[in-house]
């Protein structure tokens, strides 16, 4: 039961990590092309305001019980 519940936790928590990575690499794609769609302050306030989000989401989820 509880090994269940960490799965579900991890599996949550890993979403925004591979969106952020999605973004990062979207983003050197596009700078290897010449393109400069989203810039590096763009991408730091993006992974940053995620970061916080998931940080408060997990702290949340941890007093649920």
């Amino acid at each position: 039961m509880m090994d269940e519940k960490r799965n579900k936790i991890f599996s949550r928590l890993n979403k925004p990590a591979f969106y952020l990575a999605l973004l990062g690499a979207g983003k050197l794609v596009s700078d290897a092309f010449g393109y400069q769609i989203i810039t590096d302050e763009q991408v730091n306030l993006i992974a940053n305001g995620l970061a916080s989000l998931v940080t408060v989401v997990g702290v949340a989820m941890g007093y649920e019980e």
